[in-house]
């Protein structure tokens, strides 16, 4: 299903996408493989049915295999991503032979062999960075409040991309760091009929849940996905804040694509102005409207820090926060690279990350 975004686009607009679409598919994952292929000496007719397979993939991961129901669904999904996530390095590494072979002779099989081998390991490496993400400890000081406070941030989980076993993994290891809340920042799910069994791990959390909806939410059955969040007994903040303690405030902001959403909404909730506050909004644009609106933490998640190398660096031009902390006045802003992945469960030059964060006062 396409966003709504692109569904009220102009038909010019459409075509451009299309032929923007098309183009990328060719040089990612048309001339690198097509390329891997001669060098590896393979037969025309297997070549060509790989190619063309290898073409199809992002199509029909995107369409017939969009909402995956059965676990042998989403293994075939899943391989089928495989192509996407090697695609980037694959292209760096056959345009850097493109040009060794054009100074220095070398057996171009060899050269084909050798790609292989880095394939080879860089795949099992970028799988199980994905599958097991870290825990990182960030430590912050703030006058505001009374006692020490421990929080856990989950960001772009992709229930539906990613299994319901990875959301018992994520459960086990955030009931063992024992925080005091456990903060959602959005894209938790991107699948439409996501059912109560797969979100029942959310059940036994020991720690009350605060959940502030991403652009795939949005995408999907929104209202469905909220019911079978809150059935779970997790707090959803759509445009509204609550207390934690006496000297904690929580308000959670819907995702939009208006970069001027913090500064359009942040003035229609009521916060108190004493005490320590925490907005939770999804993609890290705008957050300066957070800071003066005297908020002291933000939590944030969207970019993915690219995800796969050397996406970093054009995520990064859209949005400059695209992890890590930053700050503005009085406020930190906290952005994490993701805790789950969406398309291929692979990152490379990124990591997937469960947020312990502890701030004192101070």
């Amino acid at each position: 299903m396409a966003s709504p975004r692109l569904s009220k686009a102009k038909p010019q607009t459409i075509l451009l996408v299309l032929v923007v679409a098309v183009g990328l598919h060719g040089l990612l994952l048309g001339y690198p493989f097509w390329r891997l292929g001669q060098w590896l000496e393979l037969p025309e007719a297997i070549l060509a049915l790989m190619v063309v397979v290898i073409l199809l993939s992002q199509l029909l991961c995107r369409w017939p295999l969009r909402q995956v129901r059965s676990t042998l669904a989403r293994s075939i999904k899943q391989l089928l991503e495989v192509p996407l996530a090697v695609s980037p390095i694959l292209l760096l590494l056959v345009l850097a032979a493109e040009g060794g072979l054009a100074l220095v002779w070398v057996d171009r099989s060899d050269v084909g062999f050798m790609i292989l081998g880095v394939l080879g390991c860089v795949l099992p490496v970028g799988a199980f960075i994905a599958w097991r993400p870290v825990i990182k400890t960030l430590s912050l000081q703030n006058p505001k409040l009374a006692k020490a406070l421990h929080i856990v941030q989950i960001t772009d989980v992709h229930i539906g991309s990613r299994s319901p076993r990875f959301l018992t993994r994520l459960v086990k290891k955030i009931n063992k760091i024992d925080p005091e809340a456990l903060m959602i920042t959005g894209d938790f799910i991107d699948q439409t009929g996501v059912d109560a069994r797969a979100l029942a791990p959310l059940k036994t959390l020991s720690m009350p849940v605060f959940f502030v909806i991403g652009n795939h939410e949005r995408y999907e059955d929104l209202e469905a996905i909220l019911a079978g969040v809150k059935a779970c007994g997790v707090n959803v903040l759509r445009n509204r804040g609550v207390s934690l303690r006496d000297d904690v405030q929580i308000v959670g902001v819907d995702d939009s694509d208006d970069p001027t959403q913090l500064k359009r909404v942040l003035p229609g909730i009521d916060t108190p102005n004493r005490g320590f506050k925490v907005l939770l909004y999804h993609r890290p644009t705008g957050l300066e409207a957070a800071a003066e609106r005297g908020f002291d933490l933000t939590l944030s998640g969207h970019t993915h820090n690219g995800q796969v190398f050397p996406f970093n660096v054009l995520v990064k031009r859209q949005f400059p926060k695209i992890k890590g902390l930053y700050r503005t006045y009085d406020c930190d802003h906290y952005v994490s690279p993701g805790t789950g992945t969406w398309g291929p469960v692979f990152r490379l030059g990124s990591l997937s990350e469960i947020t312990s964060i502890h701030i004192t006062p101070g």
